[in-house]
């Protein structure tokens, strides 16, 4: 044989497929930016009374503005442009900052999202002293969850359905409020003008509706999978779906304060309709069928929200955990390429949170402060970065926006002392994972390494500890805690600096085989069998060559131009590649041998036969495809829907 070497200890890097159109991402934003009129309509009213038409108007005007510097963000960021990706530029602990406060985003949207569907539903009562609508919300996590251990793939698909409804009901609402709205009671947000305490309640009252921003930082999460030009992809997901949410919020809210008192305020003098605000205004302008009926879909728009924030959730604890950041087992995939413990995390923290915050106010106040944090530190990392070329205006406007969203920040962290324990407790509980998780991997000495895994346990307790037993309003218990904050950060960066470098591995050799192949035979194999012997005997029956590709499953959504995966990770594709290498040597066949992971199944079959000019494709099937074919869709159809004429598909148990 002409070559018989085979590196197995390799790390293939794998390029994703570019798949998501802008009429994917587009109503994946609508799903953040849509889902957060369903309740901040009805915070609004509850914060700001009639002066909320006003509130709602800056808001957006401040949507708007977020909405540009995103364009850009996401014109500069091709291969990912979220926080976590631009902040890592500047810093890898400020990049890490940035992705926990995802992390507080994602577990507050999820539990905000949850409980505020059965709302929508109607849903209330007590059972077993417990109210029934926080025993359905925390039963709908444990569904939404145990779902998504399987990965589901048809989850998009269903959510898009549900936001193209929700259009519609809303479009229907807002037809019907037209006519109406001369009847709108307005109020100033500032009632004194040369009184500072007023305009520093407008202020307040401002930021404490900050919610519809959401779903912004997500499209820019999504510019690795975009289909190129990014550019001109990510500026028909934002534009459209920016102009439908701005122009129907400022609708909806002049239709809510054209309603009578005696449907916003009770007898007692408190809101209405904070809950269910979109419920309210279809009962008042269409009719109660109606309302019964969008109820529905305004629930079902609520529970998609849910899945897709714990989607994230799973998400920004893998590309953590990728990166070293965090515990590798939090990497670890089950057979249905979920990681199965980053899962439980996403689904337990949001029940835990819900079972101390079961009210949608609460929770609204913890909300802002995770997303508010993550753009600013996206906004100012971007515009004060000199790693590419920016207009002037565009570096100002980055920058301008930046310190307003950090007066937002300041703001809710001085007035919502709950908001400050939760957004300290998430950080520091991730900075010290970060901690024991590095420190295992340097090279400091033995008992330095212990002192700091030791630490990094302190901090872990201590901050649960203060959390829950330390009074919410304790000024010292904060500081203590930014202090232990800032501790992990630096504890953090002296011992990245001792961690060594990690060596690029070659990547995978192949055999020439004892002959010239006349065509190429593709082997897409799920598991090592005696099905790859045969194919090798196929193969050298016609003088072809073999090309053995394995793809393993991410059953979550990937950000990033590239993902690292370690062969040595995945013992399935160890063994499928060894079978093969010991089976063409023994023939002479030639060996050609592909590693890819993330992507439709069905894509990468297709995109490989095609770029290798197969000749003929084989696919093997097991025992346990009937219940992967549930959850994730067949592949020996659509491969035979979309392979090419000339080739031959072939199919084997």
């Amino acid at each position: 044989m002409k070559n018989t070497r085979f590196i197995l200890s390799m790390l293939a890097l794998d390029h994703r497929p570019r798949e998501l159109h802008w009429y994917h991402a587009g109503p994946m934003l609508f799903g953040d930016l849509g889902t957060s009129r369903l309740y901040v309509l009805g915070l609004a009213f509850f914060f700001t009374r009639h002066a909320s038409f006003f509130h709602i108007v800056f808001v957006n005007i401040l949507l708007v503005l977020v909405g540009a510097c995103y364009l850009v963000i996401c014109r500069k960021y091709p291969d990912g442009g979220g926080v976590y990706s631009s902040a890592r530029t500047a810093s890898r602990a400020l990049a890490v900052v940035g992705g926990l406060m995802l992390c507080a985003d994602y577990t507050v949207t999820a539990a905000m999202s949850c409980l505020d569907a059965f709302r929508y539903l109607g849903i209330n009562g007590d059972m077993l002293g417990i109210r029934l609508d926080l025993l359905c919300t925390l039963g709908a996590i444990g569904l939404i969850g145990g779902l998504n251990w399987f990965g589901p793939r048809g989850m998009g698909r269903a959510a898009l359905v549900v936001a193209a409804l929700t259009v519609l009901f809303t479009l229907i609402i807002a037809a019907f409020a037209i006519p109406h709205l001369h009847h709108m009671r307005v109020e100033l947000p500032v009632r004194e003008r040369y009184s500072g305490a007023a305009w520093s309640e407008a202020w307040v009252g401002f930021t404490e509706i900050v919610l519809a921003l959401s779903g912004i930082e997500a499209i820019a999460n999504m510019t690795g999978i975009m289909v190129a030009p990014v550019r001109q992809t990510s500026r028909r997901s934002i534009l459209p779906v920016l102009c439908e949410v701005v122009v129907l919020n400022i609708v909806l809210a002049a239709a809510m304060n054209a309603l009578p008192d005696a449907k916003l305020i009770d007898p007692e003098g408190n809101a209405l309709g904070t809950d269910d605000m979109m419920n309210v205004l279809g009962t008042a302008y269409v009719g109660p069928f109606f309302s019964l009926i969008g109820s529905f879909v305004f629930g079902a728009l609520l529970l998609s929200a849910v899945n897709t924030a714990i989607t994230d959730l799973i998400a920004i604890q893998y590309m953590m955990g990728r990166d070293g950041e965090v515990p590798s087992f939090l990497c670890r995939l089950n057979r249905h390429g979920v990681p199965g413990y980053a899962l439980a995390i996403a689904m337990l923290v949001p029940a835990l949170l819900l079972l101390v915050f079961p009210d949608l106010t609460q929770l609204a106040g913890l909300y802002s402060v995770g997303v508010v944090a993550a753009i600013t530190i996206n906004l100012f990392c971007t515009g004060c970065t000199r790693q590419f070329q920016l207009q002037r205006w565009e570096r100002w406007m980055l920058c301008s926006v930046g310190v307003l969203m950090a007066c937002i920040l300041m703001t809710l962290l001085w007035n919502k002392p709950a908001a400050r324990v939760f957004s300290l407790a998430v950080l520091n509980l991730g900075l010290s994972a970060r901690l024991l998780t590095l420190s295992g991997k340097s090279v400091v000495g033995p008992w330095l390494r212990l002192g700091l895994q030791v630490i990094s346990g302190f901090f872990f307790v201590g901050t649960l500890l203060i959390t829950f037993l330390v009074p919410v309003e304790s000024w010292t218990a904060f500081f203590v805690s930014a202090a232990g904050t800032s501790l992990l950060v630096y504890l953090g960066q002296f011992v990245s600096a001792h961690i060594p470098l990690t060596v690029e591995q070659p990547a995978l050799e192949n055999l020439d085989g004892d002959y010239e192949p006349a065509s190429t035979f593709l082997v897409a194999a799920s598991r090592s069998s005696n099905f790859i012997d045969e194919v090798m005997a196929d193969a050298l029956g016609q003088r072809a060559g073999v090309l053995v590709l394995t793809v393993k499953e991410l059953s979550i959504p990937m950000r990033g131009a590239h993902s690292q995966h370690p062969i040595t990770e995945d013992p399935i594709a160890l063994a499928i590649f060894t079978k093969a290498l010991a089976s063409a040597r023994i023939l002479g066949v030639p060996l050609k041998v592909v590693y890819l992971a993330g992507g439709s199944v069905v894509d990468r079959i297709i995109q490989t036969a095609v770029t290798e000019k197969a000749s003929r494709i084989y696919l093997q099937l097991t025992r346990r495809d009937r219940l992967k074919r549930f959850f994730q869709g067949d592949v020996a159809g659509p491969v035979a829907e979309r392979m090419p004429a000339e080739m031959e598909l072939v199919i084997r148990a």
